[in-house]
């Protein structure tokens, strides 16, 4: 029996919905189940995160950003009436980590708020709690992911799906990519990116292969190892507990220290796992109301359990 055979039965057994899994070995495909022959995209919620991750280690490299600089500055044109230190310090580290001092999660947690208001930037420094200084605290929210993509934007002078296109997504063979953008026109960064389970899979291949595709050099292999380990901070409440322990969290990647993986999480059950030592991604697209948001724990997932237990375990 292979091993998306015995995931299909568990997921039958528990009633999960599921679009696709699939599992690469080598840069090759050995197994998959899809719902639909034809393989549409769905929306893959914060699995976007990690393709901003990596906007920000090529932006990195081409010299547009640095690790360490105040990201306020590159906005001026926001007119922000900001006092706060704290919020005024915050770095492209921060952002990465999800340690940018906020004390509250923010916007996309009241529909309201997300639909009336038009500049997310200015909202995020002039309404955000940012109790903590930067660096010390870790809060997974939406904001971060967006900012940073607003700052690769504004130093590109593209948007991310533009900026991403050549450098990224067409390389690893994702074409005509569909990215919603905020009222400002920003990509929202944080989510909204509609990809199917083949090209989560191939952007999972770039990262267990330390940053290369089909040979060709996508971002630096330095950089992705930095984005698959944990900063160190204790990331509290939303550690995904059961499966696994000893979890962390990199740069927009969450960590599996025990299976020495690094994994993408959106809500309602899209996973992509990386396994670099064995070279081996296993991705999931799902409908699963049981797996995450306002429907469902962070800390324990019936779904992830059974990810883990048949597949990522296993390879």
């Amino acid at each position: 029996m292979t091993l998306i055979r015995k995931f299909m039965e568990d997921v039958e057994k528990n009633d999960f919905f599921i679009i696709g899994a699939q599992i690469r070995k080598d840069n090759v495909v050995v197994d998959e189940w899809t719902r639909f022959s034809a393989k549409p995209r769905f929306e893959t919620y914060s699995v976007a995160k990690t393709y901003v991750g990596v906007a920000a280690g090529i932006a990195l490299e081409e010299g547009l950003i640095t690790m360490d600089e105040c990201v306020a500055n590159s906005f001026p044109e926001a007119n922000f009436d900001v006092t706060n230190e704290n919020a005024l310090s915050i770095t492209v580290r921060d952002l990465l980590t999800m340690t940018s001092g906020l004390s509250e999660t923010m916007i996309w947690r009241d529909g309201y708020e997300r639909k009336h208001e038009q500049d997310w930037v200015r909202y995020f420094y002039t309404r955000g709690k940012f109790d903590n200084k930067p660096g010390t605290t870790f809060l997974y929210n939406n904001v971060n992911p967006y900012i940073l993509g607003c700052l690769i934007e504004k130093k590109s002078g593209q948007n991310i799906r533009e900026y991403l296109r050549y450098r990224l997504f067409e390389p690893i063979g994702i074409n005509n990519v569909e990215w919603t953008s905020c009222p400002k026109g920003h990509t929202i960064a944080a989510n909204a990116l509609q990809i199917n389970i083949d090209e989560m899979g191939q952007f999972g291949q770039l990262l267990a292969n330390g940053g290369e595709y089909n040979g060709k050099r996508i971002v630096s292999e330095k950089y992705v190892r930095e984005m698959m380990t944990p900063f160190g901070l204790d990331t509290g409440e939303f550690i995904p507990s059961d499966p696994p322990v000893g979890a962390g969290y990199g740069y927009q990647m969450w960590i599996d220290s025990v299976n020495d993986a690094a994994y993408m999480w959106g809500i309602f059950g899209q996973y992509c796992v990386v396994l670099p030592k064995k070279n081996a991604v296993v991705s999931v697209i799902s409908l699963e109301k049981t797996d995450g948001g306002s429907n469902g724990a962070y800390e324990t997932s019936p779904l992830r359990k059974v990810i883990w237990d048949d597949l990522v375990s296993q390879i």
